[in-house]
């Protein structure tokens, strides 16, 4: 019974044993719930990547047709820049128009994805044309090609 003692005659200054479980319990939690955001990557967030487009060139039809592209990519994500003076289309594989120029391309629905085998009619004007493609959501260049119109 001496021992019991000394804690009834001790300064009673300290937390009490049921505030100190409760203090353990409220750390302990927010230490896993840290840990938890931290491995699902919640804290860095999501990060779109750059998709992979091929595309191919064909002078006499002055075309530039996609060969493969990753999926689910969408044409209104993209953005086409050409020289000056060129004018261009983009095309379905069957020679259905998607769209006649970037505001078109850009109002497409989000249903209206990169398919193999479309393409990009180039118009007006002669001689070399560069055109570039840039994917909107993270401002990456997909690649640049050259057409002899």
């Amino acid at each position: 019974m001496k021992a019991n003692r000394k804690f009834i005659e001790a300064d009673e200054r300290a937390v009490s044993a049921v505030i100190g479980v409760i203090l353990m319990v409220a750390i302990t939690v927010a230490i896993a719930a840290t840990v938890y955001v931290y491995v699902s990557g919640m804290i860095g967030g999501t990060k779109n990547q750059t998709p992979n487009v091929a595309c191919t060139t064909d002078s006499t039809t002055n075309r530039v047709t996609i060969a493969t592209a990753d999926a689910s990519i969408q044409w209104r994500d993209i953005q086409i820049s050409t020289d000056t003076g060129f004018t261009w289309s983009v095309y379905r594989a069957t020679g259905t128009v998607l769209a006649a120029n970037a505001t078109a391309l850009a109002a497409l629905s989000t249903s209206t994805f990169i398919e193999a085998g479309d393409y990009v009619l180039l118009a007006t004007l002669t001689g070399n044309c560069r055109v570039t493609l840039k994917y909107n959501p993270t401002n990456s260049l997909l690649g640049t090609w050259t057409v002899n119109v």
